[in-house]
């Protein structure tokens, strides 16, 4: 973050200056009390079960320089702050945020990519990243921090020292695409896929497509918006976009900007040939507008091929050539508990507890029953959260992928959800088709199981929406 001080702030802000220094500097934002550190901007959050304003004097205490506030002076346990430190009201500590965030995107002339989708917007992100150094000093969004809260806190990172941003945008609720586009302006668009998570707030995949549509909202001349072709719902925004469920501010947009699309299923402006997952690396030649170059990842499956085509082509958008580009994305490793491999008692087991979707968890599927160099392959899997009343059924779903488009042989599932996708699975094999299945209500009944079972030589992939902590089930083989 570059140096401000607390009435530019306050100013931007539409906020008011109640106590303290007008021309405290402050130097870094921070939303977490126990993070802060001298020159720090603390925005408290009301969350549902803590109010953060009540961490106002332990964050001066280590020295940060200001603090917004939406309760005036008073904290949350009705006593008055009488301490040092420079306070500026405001109507609401996270719209403040967000503001903050929006005004300070203005101060920069550099390319800022959007990133979003049900399923792989971190990879995507991490990978257009990876392409984009070749030729920019790049700011990207730390960790998860992709929401209302996240997104203006990573924007707020961007200093003169970089030359280019990539930025996730995560949504759950209807509007909330809209709003992170005024913070981050992104001139460039990637639209990863259409799942389904959030569907239990948002109801239907043509509901998220709507709403995730919207990071073209502050797109200028210029733009570009870069959709996945493999995914039908994202196909119809390339193609036909005028027939859609789209919102009209959005309509308005798109016939201004380019649309470019990537992929594996022809036509594609950027696609996939000669795909090879090898060992724990997955080789293929891009094929673009402007030629083809083989591109190698340390990375499996074919959900990657497309985060490496979307990252190739918004490279190429923005002056860098394919070769670059593809040395960029063959330097991606994977993140810890995202595709992670490791080697274990001589099986292969592939970490991807960080969290699920039913569509992550196909392409999961689809990388461990291609890996060539195992004899067997099997999946522990668990429930997938926030599906609403779809839940079952999508869970069921799952199983009948398993059985019908996988060549599984062992599926070991955890939890509700888990039994669903198990009961999909038996409804759904073939007779003669030989995949053992083993349910279990809790991750202690399946790990025993595991420890039991000689699995040397299997790819075991681990899966389960963050809530389910099925990092423990790695743990306990690692």
């Amino acid at each position: 973050m570059e140096r401000l001080l607390a009435k530019e702030i306050a100013e931007a802000v539409g906020g008011v200056i109640l106590q303290g220094k007008e021309e405290a500097e402050v130097l870094d934002i921070c939303i977490d009390s126990r993070e802060a550190k001298p020159g720090d901007l603390f925005v408290p959050i009301i969350g549902e079960r803590v109010d953060a304003h009540k961490f106002i004097p332990d964050v001066f205490a280590k020295g940060a320089a200001c603090s917004f506030s939406s309760h005036g002076l008073t904290l949350p346990d009705g006593s008055t702050y009488t301490g040092e430190g420079t306070i500026i009201g405001v109507d609401n500590t996270e719209d403040a945020l967000q503001k903050l965030g929006s005004w300070y995107r203005d101060r920069f002339e550099i390319p800022v990519v959007g990133v979003t989708g049900s399923v792989g917007k971190t990879t995507t992100k991490e990978m257009v990243s990876a392409a984009l150094s070749a030729k920019f000093h790049v700011r990207k969004t730390p960790g998860n921090f992709n929401s209302l809260v996240g997104l203006p806190v990573t924007v707020l990172g961007i200093t003169s020292e970089h030359s280019a941003a990539v930025i996730e945008m995560g949504i759950s609720e209807r509007g909330e695409m809209e709003k992170l586009s005024v913070i981050a302006k992104p001139k460039y668009g990637v639209m990863t896929n259409i799942g389904v998570s959030h569907i239990a707030q948002l109801k239907t995949r043509e509901n998220i497509r709507k709403e995730k549509a919207n990071i073209v909202d502050s797109f200028s001349e210029g733009s570009v918006l870069f959709v996945c072709g493999d995914d039908p719902l994202l196909r119809e925004i390339a193609e036909h976009w005028e027939e859609i469920d789209l919102d009209e501010k959005t309509k308005e947009i798109l016939p201004k900007i380019k649309i470019v699309t990537y992929g594996q299923n022809l036509p594609a402006d950027y696609f996939a040939e000669q795909i090879v997952n090898e060992d724990d690396r997955t080789s293929f030649v891009c094929v673009g507008p402007n030629g083809s170059v083989p591109v190698q990842l340390h990375v499996l499956g074919a959900h990657n091929v497309n985060n490496a085509l979307a990252a190739i082509a918004v490279a190429e958008a923005v002056g860098i050539s394919m070769e670059d580009a593809a040395a960029g994305v063959g330097g991606y490793e994977a993140f810890r508990m995202r595709g992670q491999i490791h080697q274990v008692n001589g099986m292969k087991l592939i970490d991807d507890t960080y969290n699920a979707s039913p569509d992550s968890m196909k392409s999961g599927l689809k990388m461990v029953t291609s890996l060539s160099d195992c004899t067997k392959t099997a999946a522990v899997l668990a429930d997938v959260l926030e599906l609403g009343e779809q839940s079952d059924a999508l869970h069921e779903e799952v199983g009948a992928f398993i059985a019908k488009e996988t060549s599984l042989d062992l599926l070991v599932t955890v939890g509700h959800g888990g039994s669903c996708i198990a009961k999909g699975a038996r409804e759904n094999l073939e007779e003669g088709r030989d995949l053992e299945i083993h349910s279990f209500e809790d991750k202690q009944g399946a790990i025993a199981f595991l420890k039991e079972k000689d699995l040397r030589g299997y790819g075991v992939l681990v899966k389960g929406s963050r809530g389910m902590a099925m990092e423990e089930v790695v743990k306990s083989f690692t």
